[in-house]
């Protein structure tokens, strides 16, 4: 080949790398609005945040070097840490501020949207990749769900690479194998929820019809031993406690639906998922049913007559899928939307390759397809930026904490309690502000002055004396004498002592 040609093929390729660059860009830019928009002013702010920041504070002010997170919803099982310590970076950047879990989400988020790139532009092609990640990029649900904070947010990061490797695997493919390791052992920092995927992954060497060498087994093992070390050490040191709950927690008959009708719930949920994925806020009576997520399933084998995608490609992936609904028909646990998140990749997946067949189908297909992404990230941005938040979240609970410490001080109070006037659940995400500021907390009705937190405020308007957004305070209506202040502040500081739902040392 002549220098010349050469040359020209460099400039190509430069050009190219240019375009996808530039692309790549705007979906990045797109996903950092979606998911930074008013982040901060419409945090909840609740419970979850509660406890990843007082297992922060155990972590960098106590010193505990912790081998699991919080507990789950299952008595004795719980989440690993790993969510938790990617967390105190941010912590520390920020002076322990917990609006640094913020800038970890987002980080997980763009990670996520640039992953569907990579993995769908290397199982297919770039054009692929990029409507995938665009997408993802834009659609509410994927939003909704990466503006979460709480350690099943990188559910969607671990499905896209799992897919990746259940693909490959089906392929022939076993370099995959040490990430898949990798990925397994991560399912215990996610959500034990994601076990039943792994059905996939025997299905998946069954159809590549070979099966992995001692070299590649061996570096699959390695790989899952050094990332299940957390929990092995933490099982070893507690007589294998978890294990022995997981598998009593599975054959113990919990109060709940049982049989069909929990058959009806599981798709149902997996129904209102994929239905949300696409549409959000939206919903419609056509697409929020069994139906239109079973038509995107059978979809994918008009796909795989246009050659676009395998059949020995989507048996495992919809192994993956009935398994997860069996699953959690079958078990008698008590079960929520979330745990099926796991399975939207398998959906955004065909549904990108749909629209990848149109896009390349002829140039009135390219026109739709540019203008149909286009209505959607206009559409969603709409909604997104006129959507009524109703404001009782992280600034107005910090903004209370603030008023009442210092209102305190001006009182000279040496402690005071905190009374809450609200729904059961709602009385959650001060503690750790009051911590930050330092106050000392009392048990209320022992002499201390008392700090009614009305959530919302309507409940108490006529005596609420300061509003933040929707919640309002309402001051110590009588100031005990300094005899009994002194008295009752004497004791323990029960902002540090008072237990946490979830929260162990």
């Amino acid at each position: 080949m002549r220098r010349s040609q050469l040359f020209l093929l460099f400039l190509i390729n430069f050009r190219g790398l240019k375009v996808r660059g530039f692309l790549l860009a705007i979906i990045i830019i797109l996903g950092l609005f979606f998911r930074t928009y008013q982040l901060v002013e419409r945090s909840d702010f609740g419970h979850d945040a509660d406890l990843y920041s007082w297992i922060v504070k155990d972590v960098v002010v106590n010193g505990h070097l912790r081998l699991v997170g919080q507990e789950t919803s299952a008595p004795g099982i719980f989440i690993g840490p790993l969510f938790y310590y990617l967390l105190i970076p941010f912590f520390l950047l920020l002076n322990m501020d917990p609006a640094g879990a913020f800038i970890l989400i987002t980080l997980i988020g763009i990670l996520t949207t640039i992953s569907y790139y990579l993995v769908f532009s290397k199982l297919f092609n770039n054009k692929v990749g990029f409507i995938a990640s665009f997408l993802y990029a834009v659609l509410l649900g994927a939003v909704g769900f990466d503006r979460w904070v709480v350690p099943t947010i990188t559910t969607k990061l671990w499905a896209i690479w799992y897919l990746y490797t259940i693909v490959m695997i089906a392929r022939g493919n076993f370099s995959v194998l040490p990430l898949l390791g990798i990925l397994i052992g991560l399912i215990w920092h996610i959500h034990i929820a994601l076990i039943p995927t792994l059905s996939a992954i025997p299905v998946a060497i069954l159809l590549a019809k070979k099966f992995p060498n001692f070299s590649q087994f061996t570096k699959f093992a390695i790989a899952l031993f050094v990332t299940c070390l957390p929990l092995f050490i933490f099982e070893f040191k507690h007589s294998f406690q978890q294990t022995i709950n997981l598998v009593q927690n599975f054959f113990t008959s919990h109060v709940g639906a049982t049989g069909w009708y929990k058959f009806q719930i599981v798709i149902e949920m997996v129904s209102k998922n994929i239905n949300n994925l696409f549409f959000a806020p939206a919903s419609f009576k056509i697409t929020n049913n069994y139906l239109f997520p079973l038509f995107i399933l059978l979809s994918a084998l008009w796909l795989a007559s246009k050659k676009l995608i395998k059949v020995r490609e989507l048996i495992p992936l919809y192994a993956w899928i009935l398994t997860v609904v069996l699953f959690f028909s079958i078990s008698s646990s008590p079960i929520s939307e979330y745990y099926f998140t796991n399975i939207e990749i398998i959906f955004l997946g065909i549904v990108a390759l749909c629209l990848y067949y149109l896009y390349k189908s002829s140039t009135y297909g390219k026109i739709f397809i540019v203008g149909l992404l286009a209505v959607i990230a206009f559409k969603n941005a709409y909604f997104l930026v006129t959507q009524d938040t109703y404001h009782k979240g992280y600034i107005e609970k910090r903004a209370v904490v603030d008023y009442i410490i210092n209102d305190a001080k001006s009182r000279n109070f040496p402690c005071f309690s905190i009374n809450y006037i609200t729904s059961p659940g709602e009385n959650v995400g001060f503690r750790y502000f009051f911590f930050l500021k330092n106050a000392k907390l009392a048990v209320p009705g022992r002499g201390s002055p008392v700090y009614s937190i009305v959530i919302p405020d309507e409940y108490a308007l006529k005596e609420v004396k300061i509003k933040f957004g929707h919640i309002g305070v309402i001051p110590p209506k009588e100031i005990p004498s300094k005899e009994l202040m002194t008295d009752a502040c004497s004791g323990q500081n029960t902002n540090l002592t008072d237990p946490m739902l979830g929260y162990v040392e």
